[in-house]
Formats: structure tokens, C-alpha cells, sequence
């Protein structure tokens, strides 16, 4: 069983998420705007601990490195979604500097202070990675969620950078497990020993991952539809299913960390 952060939980991807690790047998501590809706949604398993429900609210992240320290240093994470965020569809030149920050806070920084959090409670060999929710928006020019689209691309530049502080090191490698020491052991000829424990070593996935995943339209309940519609033949619709699927599993391979995977047109038509 693993525990997982995921933030925006009681809705669209983050909610169907959250409902696939529950459905794995896993926890999840999820964090939102309301406990009410987090009730309303995970009543049942609220009561039977599955599920722990933290309260914040990311239009303002000043206080969100020191309330995850305070609130998440009982429980070992080992694995963080990030879906928190809101659409925004109106003229770049219409959008303002408290609904551009409000934007930033929501998506980019958010992100960036739960990263630092949850690196600064980890145990040194702890497992730990992250994916957070990017769009395929990011990487085209579209004028009509421009706003939207730059803390997109500002979240994949930052996933980008992080995975170069937190991978510099050659010991931020996955542990070898107690098996493989085993079979190591067994070999009989010292040189060959060490040669399979080197490249055993070499083979070890990274301790530490973060990604991006930027799916294309996902009919949700925070999206304009009508505007969608319009876009379709741009910005193909993708089942949420899909995209969960990418999601977790994006979360489990072992070998990809700093990299923006992206559900463009020519996979999703």
C-alpha cells in the first residue's frame, strides 16, 4: 500500500485519480478548498482512514511549506499528483494582474512549495515521485487561454529545472533490493561480485522523479465546454480513464524524471 498526496481530489482528474488508488488499495491524502466536498465525496472512506482530508487553499501558497510540515510529518508520501488548478478561457489582454497571480498560485506556485516541503520531511531513502498536471495548451500559441497556457509552460519549466537539483547526485538511485544484495553475495569470485554490484547500481531507477503530463481536452466539470467544442478539431477530446492511466503510470516508471509527456493531436485523433 502507498500513500498518496494528491491535490484538486474532489474534482475532475484529481477526483478520478484518487478513486484508481483507492481502488488499488492504496491511501490518499487529499488536499482541497473544502472538507465539505471531501466529504460529500469520500464520506465512507473519510471514516475508515483510507482517505485523510487537509484543507487549503492555493490562490495563496504563503503559508503552504510550513502548514505540510506541520500536517503531513506523520504519514510517509511516496507518491504526489498535483491537479489543483482552474481553467481560464477570456483575451490575454483582458486578464488582469489579480487573476494572473491567482493563476500562478494556483498551478506554478503551489507546486514549487510542496515540492520543497515534502523533499525536506522525506526519509533519505525514500522513494518519492511526483506528476503534476500540465495541458497540451502549453505548447501551442492560442490566444483565447494564453493566461492559462504560460503557468503551463512555467510548471513544465520548473519540473524541468528541479529534476536537475534533485537528480545531480549518483547516490539518488533506488536502493537495491534485499534480493538482488542476495544474488551479489552468492557470486563466488570477488571481481565478478563487484562487477555485478556496479552494474546493478547503474541499473537502479531514480530515487527521486517529478513529471509533467499535459493531456489534451478532458471533458471534467471545470471546463467551457462551448469553448472546447470549438477547439475540437485543435485540442481532441481524451477519456479521463486515459489519462489516469498515463498518469500512474508516468508515477511508477523509474527511469523518467524532469521530462513534460504530452497527449498532442497526432495521438489523441
Amino acid at each position: 500500500m502507498k500513500t498518496y498526496l494528491i491535490t484538486g481530489a474532489t474534482a475532475g482528474i484529481g477526483e478520478a485519480c484518487a478513486r484508481r488508488c483507492l481502488e488499488q488499495g492504496d491511501r490518499v491524502i487529499v488536499m482541497c478548498r473544502s472538507l465539505a466536498k471531501a466529504q460529500a465525496k469520500f464520506g465512507p472512506e473519510l471514516e475508515s482512514g483510507r482517505v485523510v482530508a487537509l484543507e487549503y487553499d492555493f490562490s495563496d501558497n504563503s503559508q503552504l511549506f510550513d502548514f505540510c510540515r506541520r500536517e503531513l510529518k506523520d504519514y510517509t508520501i511516496e507518491r504526489m499528483i498535483h491537479s489543483a488548478g482552474f481553467s481560464l478561457t477570456q483575451k490575454f489582454t483582458s486578464t488582469d494582474h489579480e487573476l494572473m497571480l491567482k493563476l500562478y498560485e494556483t498551478h506554478v506556485f503551489s507546486l514549487m512549495e510542496l515540492v520543497r516541503a515534502l523533499l525536506r520531511l522525506r526519509k533519505p531513502e525514500q522513494e518519492l515521485s511526483i506528476v503534476t498536471l500540465s495541458s497540451v495548451s502549453a505548447s501551442y500559441a492560442i490566444p483565447q487561454v494564453a493566461a492559462y497556457s504560460m503557468t503551463k509552460a512555467s510548471m513544465e519549466y520548473y519540473v524541468s529545472m528541479i529534476n536537475k537539483v534533485i537528480n545531480v547526485a549518483p547516490q539518488k538511485r533506488l536502493p537495491l533490493t534485499a534480493e538482488q544484495m542476495a544474488q551479489i553475495d552468492a557470486i563466488a569470485d570477488p571481481k565478478e561480485r563487484e562487477h555485478a554490484l556496479f552494474l546493478a547500481r547503474a541499473h537502479a531507477g531514480l530515487l527521486l522523479r517529478i513529471n509533467a503530463y499535459g493531456p489534451s481536452s478532458v471533458k471534467t466539470d471545470i471546463f467551457d465546454y462551448d469553448f472546447i467544442e470549438e477547439q475540437g478539431k485543435m485540442l481532441p477530446f481524451v477519456p479521463i480513464e486515459v489519462v489516469v492511466d498515463g498518469v500512474l503510470s508516468l508515477l511508477e516508471n523509474q527511469y523518467i524524471s524532469g521530462q513534460s509527456i504530452v497527449i498532442n493531436n497526432d495521438i489523441a485523433s
